[in-house]
């Protein structure tokens, strides 16, 4: 187990790194989760990546082993940013290979606008431009309050209705167990704060502004993001790739992990 503090926030972290042990320029691949998950959800794709890249798995603020922020605190952008920033510079890492799933994503696309200089590359997977109403009516099932739903629910009930939606993917009795139990642990109050600052999120305005190398990998079927919204963070990025993912749902790292894997290794191939 391994922790740091960064902008006042103590965040849990693992690195992998099956590299040569004499390699003393070794890239660095960032692995970012989405609401409500942990680092732990990257588990397999690890092996794939961690023999030729150091691979680092951070769980946000309130998720995992990280520190919970308290149900007073107020989720914004920026913190969340200037955690991402922090956290590097803890580590003493200059630039990285950013991957993020979903919210990771978002903050991905933030992060490189603001910060480029940081980013060797940015990947987007599963990733909206904002919140649609058809996406809100996904997060609940149907027209219910979100809020209410978590406070009702918390983080183990509510994910069994994403599952139902294929917002989150359940394969077999037994990952649907482990996901309603990894989600169970992160509590309904930063659930709550996380969609509340979401609802207002837009990273439209900003997608003009990336000039890092950039792969977007886009689910054909998510309900939180149709491929037209993939498709505007692809035209909107200068020389953005795009690879289309064929999956059930939302989760295509975890619905198709080796398409997806081989996408992006393809992907870091090409990037000076």
């Amino acid at each position: 187990m391994a922790t740091i503090t960064a902008n006042n926030c103590e965040m849990y972290y693992e690195v992998d790194d099956y590299t040569e042990p004499w390699l003393k320029n070794k890239d660095t691949i960032w692995l970012q989760h989405g609401v409500g998950r942990s680092s732990r959800f990257w588990y397999h794709w690890v092996p794939a990546l961690a023999r030729n890249y150091r691979v680092v798995r951070r769980d946000m603020r309130g998720h995992g082993l990280s520190a919970d922020p308290g149900a007073n605190y107020t989720w914004t952008v920026d913190d969340l940013l200037n955690d991402m920033k922090g956290f590097l510079d803890a580590l003493g890492l200059d630039r990285v290979h950013y991957l993020g799933e979903s919210i990771g994503g978002i903050l991905g696309v933030a992060f490189a606008a603001k910060w480029p200089e940081r980013l060797k590359s940015l990947t987007v997977c599963s990733s909206p431009t904002a919140i649609r109403p058809s996406a809100r009516s996904a997060l609940t099932g149907n027209e219910r309050e979100l809020g209410r739903e978590l406070e009702r629910l918390g983080g183990g009930g509510w994910v069994k209705i994403l599952i139902e939606q294929k917002v989150i993917s359940g394969k077999n009795p037994a990952h649907i167990e482990w996901v309603v139990s990894e989600w169970s642990k992160t509590p309904a109050h930063v659930l709550r704060g996380i969609n509340r600052m979401l609802a207002t999120a837009d990273i439209t305005p900003l997608l003009p502004q990336v000039k890092v190398p950039t792969l977007v990998l886009a689910p054909s079927r998510s309900p939180l993001t149709p491929l037209s919204d993939q498709l505007t963070i692809r035209n909107s990025i200068p020389n953005a790739r795009m690879a289309v993912i064929e999956g059930p749902g939302h989760e295509i790292y975890v619905d198709e992990p080796e398409e997806c894997i081989s996408a992006f290794l393809k992907f870091l191939k090409t990037v000076v």
